[in-house]
């Protein structure tokens, strides 16, 4: 629900110092009081003569902080809290009005309502009241933040204290978020060198939570702690092929649940503070067989059977307590049955099965009484290994797009794995945290980038502007020459901007960070022996910069090698031997002439690109018109994952289209390939025809009919399980490859482009083996491992051809000449502009 929201008037004024917020309006407006003014102090922090150690420490912090600001010293001292900072909780200071009841409509305590605090200003001071020693924390944390202080990504480097004799703030807001379990953690865990800055960045962006959810995989844990009962009573592991082995447990088995249940109890006995108790099933398939277990219905039905049981029993015995559980793989699907109203069902935003999208899931899930949070992944390092715009988490736009909606459909716990890469991803990371708090920030996004670009860089703020732009994931950056040499360049003349020594150390620690990028991108192009040294190197550089907290040097080190096995690491070199007796293992910082070196040699050992990219239309025909030679015809590998389009020619309606389809190659848990036809000239965008194909390998004839002529899409969605579409040899058949709409394909591909007359180069991206093959059939360029832009001279008569990319694998982003790809010439659609041009005399 919305959170309450006043009038916090902010002035921001370098000369005077005089700091105010605006936030939006009360019922009087809030009174101006001065902190400090002329370097001193005018008011003292206050807390109660029974204050607890944790207040007294939020109030230590924020007199220290204070005097950083402003250079005057702030007492700290026992009151009644009518004059002064008073700093605590509402019974602390009985005589003032904190407006946070922290109870439910019963008198219960409300545990979504722990986090709240209330920020008042009134001329002879101003009130920090919290529902909890938490909330006392965040208020202390924000109102620093209003004054300017900001810790924008963990470490020293990343904190901005602004300087100024004088403080002054109006402010009267009570703060409640939107979000009561706010998770962004990291997948491969911390290391030495980042617990701490981690700890302290999530306080101080109110990253922490009043309600600590566990969702984790539980059922595991069950049987380790109740291994002696298991061993008695075998019937209660889940059956499989005739044998009681199985950790999904026999949930059909009363006796089990029972079991389930007062091992619940007891974690919830032994550690009274805990808001929840996890049971999620521990990960992967392997469900009973048995006939009770099918009779409860779903496999989601089977484990929302035991969890529904679970918080039955807590909430009766124990008092108000959340029951933690994923949607997620096999019991992501909606339920049959109705959910307990204290256990949270965390639907996971990947690992899905049954073919359900995000909101069908939350809508299915909603309409079952469930109390609905998130388990998203902002960063998997064995997915983006902590390169440029590869995450969720560096993608701005779906930051501010995914959040307030899940906001909006009900979801208030949210939880996501992420890594220690605060390089590509930091940024989204701080964003994700104001909007966890409070989603209408991100209606002010673009504010608060450009808060973080002027407070972390100053005067190198247009260069770093540029920089954090490439590395966006919203703009899809490409691993290439070009990304890592402008990379380089931007902070290069981010360098020479400043004098700043806070600044120019922030851009130091992005100028590692690009050199790991660079390092990453030699690793993965060499071979043999080359790959062995470019991985060393890498690792080693990897942990030097390990303190920057830029990129997961833990996962890295733990990781990279056991999914390469090209690689090793020797025994003496081993991420767990400590540095000393550890060769690869070196803290020196870096040096002023080091960082140049870095960056000079960056700039010269990635060129720009030498070609500019051409637009084309999107309104293709048949390219019958420009009389192009038959040709052998080649293919388009052997599946797609997720989502491809196929752009289609359609003379006769009354002709149906008929497809040949296999699904499920790579995944048969992810629900059916889904097939939907929609006619370019349909006005409203809907399709006319759509399919299904179970997701069992074997072939499948389908049928689209349509009553439009002219270009048709079909678009392929199969939650990256593999899908194979074939059709009629000489049907007009084209895909799209482009920087934005990206194929990449799967197995070996032989397919034909057009290059238009005047072409004088062919450019484009390729990630990938094989070879480019001119309008004459010469070969005209190898692709090789490594992945960049390809640049290839059309010589004289090659134009006006048809070229091919001939046996490739992985991408080929075509961005001079019209980005459509085909088996045949009779197959090729092209844009119309280009038709016209080229077929004329």
């Amino acid at each position: 629900m919305p959170r309450p929201r006043f009038l916090i008037l902010f002035l921001g004024v370098l000369l005077s110092g005089v700091l105010l917020c605006q936030r939006g309006a009360t019922a009087e407006n809030p009174r101006l009081v001065t902190l400090a003014s002329s370097g001193k102090a005018r008011q003292r922090i206050v807390v109660a003569a029974d204050a607890s150690e944790r207040v007294r420490q939020a109030a230590a912090t924020l007199a220290r902080y204070l005097e950083r600001m402003s250079g005057a010293p702030f007492a700290v001292a026992s009151g009644d809290g009518k004059s002064g900072v008073a700093v605590g909780l509402p019974k602390h200071f009985p005589t003032l009005t904190a407006d946070l009841p922290g109870l439910d409509a019963k008198g219960t305590p409300d545990p979504t309502r722990t986090e709240d605090y209330r920020l008042r200003s009134h001329p002879q001071g101003l009130h920090l009241l919290g529902a909890s020693e938490l909330a006392v924390e965040h208020a202390v944390w924000d109102l620093l933040h209003r004054l300017g202080y900001r810790q924008f990504f963990p470490g020293a480097a990343w904190e901005v204290v602004p300087k100024t004799p004088d403080l002054r703030i109006a402010v009267d807001a009570v703060e409640h978020p939107a979000f009561y379990s706010r998770r962004i953690w990291y997948g491969f865990g911390t290391w030495d060198y980042n617990a701490q800055p981690y700890a302290e960045w999530c306080a101080r962006n109110r990253v922490t939570s009043g309600i600590h959810l566990n969702t984790g995989h539980a059922y595991d844990g069950i049987l380790s702690r109740n291994r002696a009962i298991f061993d008695a009573h075998p019937e209660y592991l889940g059956l499989l092929g005739g044998v009681r082995k199985s950790t999904k447990f026999c949930i059909g088995n009363p006796s089990l649940r029972q079991l389930v249940v007062e091992d619940a109890l007891t974690q919830l006995r032994q550690k009274p503070e805990a808001h929840s108790v996890s049971l999620d099933p521990s990960d992967g398939g392997g469900w009973c067989e048995c006939d009770r277990c099918a009779a409860l219905g779903s496999v989601t039905d089977r484990a929302l059977t035991l969890a529904n049981q679970v918080a039955e029993a807590a909430n009766k015995e124990i008092g108000p307590r959340y029951v933690g559980m994923y949607a997620y793989s096999q019991h992501s699907p909606p339920p049959g049955i109705r959910v307990h109203p204290r256990v949270v069902i965390s639907v996971a935003t990947a690992f899905i099965s049954g073919g359900f999208s995000v909101d069908q899931l939350l809508d299915g899930w909603r309409k079952q009484g469930a109390t609905l949070g998130i388990r998203e992944y902002y960063s998997v390092n064995t997915w983006d290994r902590d390169l440029p715009g590869q995450s969720r988490g560096s993608n701005l736009t779906y930051l501010k797009t995914s959040l307030p909606h899940f906001h909006q459909q009900g979801a208030r716990f949210l939880s996501s794995e992420s890594s220690d890469n605060w390089g590509p991803n930091g940024l989204g990371y701080y964003l994700a945290a104001r909007m966890l708090w409070d989603v209408n920030e991100a209606d002010r996004l673009d504010a608060l980038k450009e808060d973080f670009l002027k407070k972390a860089f100053g005067p190198a703020r247009e260069p770093m502007a540029r920089f954090y732009t490439l590395i966006d994931g919203a703009s899809q950056p490409l691993l290439s020459d070009d990304l890592i040499g402008r990379m380089y360049r931007a902070l290069s003349e981010a360098r020479q901007r400043t004098d700043d020594a806070a600044i120019r150390a922030r851009i130091a620690d992005l100028v590692q960070y690009t050199r790991y990028v660079d390092l990453y991108q030699a690793y993965t192009t060499a071979t043999g022996a080359a790959r062995q040294s470019a991985f060393e190197a890498l690792i080693r550089h990897a942990y030097r910069m390990r303190k920057t907290m830029l990129v997961h040097t833990l996962a890295l080190y733990r990781d990279l090698h056991r999914r390469d096995k090209s690689v090793t690491i020797p025994a003496d070199c081993a991420y767990n031997v400590p540095e000393g007796k550890n060769p690869w293992k070196s803290s020196e910082p870096f040096t002023e002439a080091e960082l140049r070196t870095l960056l000079a040699q960056g700039i010269e050992r990635h060129p720009l690109l030498d070609f500019t990219p051409v637009a084309f239309g999107r309104d293709l025909q048949p390219a019958d018109r420009l009389g192009l030679p038959e040709k052998p015809v080649g293919s388009t590998g052997l599946y797609s994952r997720g989502k491809r389009s196929y752009y289609t020619w359609v003379t006769d309606p009354t002709q149906p289209l008929k497809l040949t389809v296999r699904a499920g190659l790579v995944y048969g848990s992810r629900g059916p390939a889904k097939l939907a036809l929609y006619p370019a000239a349909e006005t409203l965008g809907q399709a006319v025809a759509d399919a299904e194909v179970p997701p069992d390998k074997a072939e499948h004839s389908i049928t689209l009919k349509t009553t439009f002529t002219g270009l048709h899409r079909i678009e392929v969605t199969d939650a990256a399980a593999g899908t194979a579409v074939t059709w009629p040899e000489g049907m007009p058949v084209t895909l799209q490859s482009s920087p934005d709409a990206r194929e990449d394909f799967h197995g070996r591909f032989t397919l034909y482009f057009y290059v238009p007359r005047g072409t004088k180069t062919v450019g484009g991206y390729s990630s990938g083996l094989g070879t480019l093959v001119n309008g004459s059939g010469k070969e005209v360029h190898t692709f090789t491992r490594e992945a960049g832009y390809f640049s290839v001279p059309v010589g004289p008569g090659e134009d006006g051809k048809l070229w091919q990319f001939r046996h490739g694998t992985g991408q080929r982003l075509l961005m001079t000449v019209p980005p459509y790809l085909a088996r045949s010439p009779r197959e090729l659609l092209l844009p119309a502009e280009v038709i016209e041009r080229d077929s004329r005399p």
